[in-house]
């Protein structure tokens, strides 16, 4: 098959779960003997016009478009421009279908540009983009959001200053639902991921179910749990992996880590840091007795393996709702227990009291409780790691199987027209 897929960033320049899973995507498709090209923005401050860049990134073919400052948070965002893109790109690459990885960076027009070439589409869903223009459901003031209400909830609570708020955002909601809906195939990685976009695909008449299939974990040299036999004297030793930012809920922790009294303690962060939240953790750690507070920096994933060597509990701490968390199941391919929060797809991945623990998000007592409990009882934090199972996680190599078979049904299949394509447009043009 000849397929393009189009992601809002792509190594080297995103580094992020999503991107990872696009390139994964991208370069096992390729290993197979498929013809892939990548569609990925750069958004740059300068120049304000946009151009494209060609590269190889792993031997598959990388268009870029750069320049133009980034869209996040903006709707109207150069819409227009990058569907005539992204339409030049359809009629170089002739693709047998598009898998959109994401759509940040991009419009979600180009759903129904590809259907009028009669091109098949394929919609993941990473995270709440679709619904939500700032990812993740949290309002601006760190509230978690039931979802955009049509638009008026983005208006009320988040974009209130801009001219024409509640239209803009309406008007948005009605772009991405009907993207949604278009798609000739849907893939979510969780359960609470298809099930909150199932209410809004139904309602507009979907042409197919949601599928969940989750993200593959591709770290060399792993493929089973090794238990942990930490001595009681020996100080207990933490991680998180993932961008160091607000909604990934490291407060939580470190508030925890003073409340459970636990003694000498060493907690490292690897992803890539957003520093003014990093210094905010820096001054709470700094009032934790016995907390070594590490900030590892980004990394590149063949390097976890080795970087998690001695840690004894990942963390996934998050406020907002996560989708899936890769970072929950590279602990597990690593034969590390994990403690998430109860929130969200983390309850899929976390069996409470078998490969981990679950706590109530953002109630560091509850978290500290766990940790001091883990902590004095050794044996259970081993039996933890001896609770990891074979199906925690997901090889590159399955999911590649199970995408694979998928485009080659859409393909079969053909594709699907759009119908009120037209009608948002001239929508659209009012802006």
């Amino acid at each position: 098959m000849r397929v393009l897929i189009v992601s809002h960033g792509f190594p080297p320049y995103g580094i992020a779960g999503v991107e990872r899973v696009a390139h994964q995507t991208a370069t096992s498709l390729a290993a197979r003997g498929h013809d892939v090209t990548v569609l990925t923005r750069r958004p740059t401050q300068a120049p304000p016009t946009l151009a494209l860049e060609r590269d190889r990134v792993d031997g598959v073919p990388v268009i870029r478009i750069a320049g133009g400052d980034s869209t996040f948070g903006l709707f109207p965002g150069r819409e227009d421009l990058l569907e005539r893109i992204f339409e030049r790109v359809l009629a170089e690459a002739t693709p047998d279908v598009v898998v959109f990885a994401h759509l940040l960076h991009q419009s979600a027009g180009d759903v129904a540009v590809a259907q009028r070439w009669g091109i098949p589409t394929v919609l993941e869903l990473h995270d709440f983009y679709t619904a939500c223009p700032l990812a993740h459901l949290q309002r601006v003031d760190g509230s978690r959001c039931g979802g955009p209400e049509g638009g008026r909830a983005c208006a009320a609570h988040c974009f209130g200053h801009q001219e024409q708020a509640e239209a803009r955002w309406s008007l948005r909601a009605l772009e991405f639902g009907q993207a949604l809906r278009d798609a000739d195939a849907v893939l979510a990685p969780s359960r609470f991921v298809a099930e909150y976009f199932a209410e809004a695909r139904d309602a507009g008449a979907a042409r197919t179910p949601i599928y969940v299939l989750g993200n593959g974990v591709g770290l060399p040299g792993v493929g089973g749990p090794r238990p942990v036999r930490r001595a009681p004297q020996e100080p207990l030793r933490l991680a998180s992996v993932g961008v160091v930012t607000g909604h990934k809920g490291i407060h939580t922790v470190i508030q925890a880590l003073r409340l459970a009294e636990i003694g000498e303690i060493h907690y490292t962060l690897f992803g890539k840091v957003v520093e003014d939240y990093a210094d905010a953790l820096r001054a709470l750690a700094a009032r934790v007795p016995g907390l070594t507070l590490q900030f590892a920096g980004a990394f590149q994933p063949a390097e976890l393996p080795r970087l998690l060597t001695g840690i004894d509990l990942a963390l996934v701490p998050s406020i907002v709702w996560e989708t899936y968390s890769i970072a929950a199941r590279e602990a597990f391919a690593c034969g590390i227990p994990v403690v998430a929060s109860r929130l969200g797809a983390l309850p899929e991945a976390v069996r409470d009291g078998e490969n981990g623990r679950l706590f109530e998000a953002g109630d560091a007592r509850d978290l500290a409780g766990i940790l001091h409990g883990l902590d004095a009882d050794r044996d259970a934090l081993a039996a933890l790691a001896n609770g990891i199972a074979d199906g925690d996680w997901m090889t590159v190599d399955d999911r590649t199987d199970a995408v694979e078979a998928l485009l080659s049904e859409v393909v079969a299949a053909g594709a699907r027209r759009s119908g009120p394509a037209r009608e948002l447009a001239a929508l659209r043009a009012a802006f």
